[in-house]
């Protein structure tokens, strides 16, 4: 008797726990509005099907940055729009500008994030600013690890502060069988205070709403490349995120690349508890990347820091999210500098000759 007594006791402070969590739609998502890259699923805990590490990455792992050498910029924009009747604002948008910057020991980025969402009938996320600045680290070659803290504001219909640390790693393992650059990771976020002083749109609307985006979220995913040669690239990436346990969160992402120049990139996602609620999102998302060069030689102070030639990344996207709500996004990263793929030179001195 005791013994069910106990159990019967652990299983109803499950349950309650369990009915505790309701955070606003779309919320565990809150930073993943504002690029073409986080609306496919590509900012993904592994760095997306074919691996992309900038500035923004830190929103999903800081330790993507670890193994980066050059300066990134990154901005990007979303426009939201709705096309249900009853919502009280039919126009709505998301941006975000972001800087990653190398040294010797680690690699720093920092990371700023607007969104202002208030489609009372689907997205009710109010209006926020949310920012992040990380340090990441390669402890070996196939280990990066990284942390940072994160903290925001939001306001309308109530206003809250959030303040947080944020930890990583991403393991690239090489090739496993017929996968690529398979490689694993996982991160740990939101440790700290979440917004929740404020009146949302959520799950259930007739109990309170519960911190968000929701303490200790747990994401772990994998990802390679199915084909991988100089013309062409197939890949995929899978993410499962556990938001404080209580939740079911999968993205999955698939990109096609064309000679490192042109991707195609399609992103699916699963969120269990919105589904449960009657709020599914289930409309896969679709984007495009385009990778060139450019040069600067007629700038010296370019040409002094060896930027004279580097890399841009255009990037659109298009999601419908909820039915109703459809999100158009655009994006510029900038790499100053091009990648050092040459091996290190090893010289001996001082060896006579015979």
């Amino acid at each position: 008797m005791k013994k069910l007594a106990a159990t019967a006791l652990v299983m109803s402070l499950l349950m309650s726990v369990l009915s505790a969590y309701n955070p606003p739609v779309g919320s565990e998502d809150m930073c993943l509005l504002s690029s073409p890259r986080a609306l496919t699923g590509g900012l993904s805990v592994t760095g997306g099907a074919i691996f992309s590490a900038g500035a923004e990455s830190i929103v999903v792992n800081p330790a993507l940055t670890a193994s980066e050498q050059r300066i990134n910029l990154n901005f990007a924009y979303t426009a939201l729009f709705s096309d249900n009747q009853y919502d009280q604002s039919s126009f709505g948008s998301a941006f975000q500008g972001a800087i990653m910057i190398p040294f010797k020991l680690y690699v720093f980025s920092g990371y700023l994030n607007g969104t202002f969402a208030d489609f009372n009938r689907e997205l009710y996320l109010g209006n926020s600013f949310n920012g992040k600045a990380g340090l990441s680290k390669e402890i070996t070659d196939k280990l990066n690890v990284g942390a940072s803290i994160s903290g925001g504001y939001t306001w309308k219909l109530g206003s809250d502060w959030a303040l947080g640390l944020n930890l990583g790693f991403i393991y690239n393992y090489g090739d496993l069988g017929f996968l690529k650059d398979f490689r694993y990771g996982a991160s740990v976020l939101n440790l700290g205070k979440n917004y929740s002083q404020v009146d949302r749109l959520r799950l259930n609307n007739e109990a309170l709403v519960t911190p968000y985006p929701s303490l200790a979220t747990l994401k772990a995913g994998a990802a390679g490349s199915f084909v991988k040669n100089e013309n062409i690239e197939i890949a995929g990436a899978l993410d499962f995120t556990v938001p404080t346990f209580q939740n079911l969160i999968v993205d999955l992402n698939f990109q096609f690349g064309i000679r490192n120049m042109l991707f195609l990139s399609v992103g699916e996602k699963f969120n269990l508890r919105e589904t449960i609620a009657g709020r599914p999102d289930l409309v896969p998302s679709i984007g495009l990347i385009f990778n060139f060069t450019f040069n600067m030689k007629n700038n010296d102070y370019f040409a002094k820091k060896d930027w004279s030639q580097s890399e841009m990344i255009v990037s659109t996207a298009y999601k419908n999210m909820y039915s109703n709500i459809h999100a158009i996004s655009a994006g510029l990263d900038v790499d100053l500098g091009m990648k050092d793929t040459s091996a290190p030179q090893i010289i001996l001195i001082g060896l006579d000759e015979e």
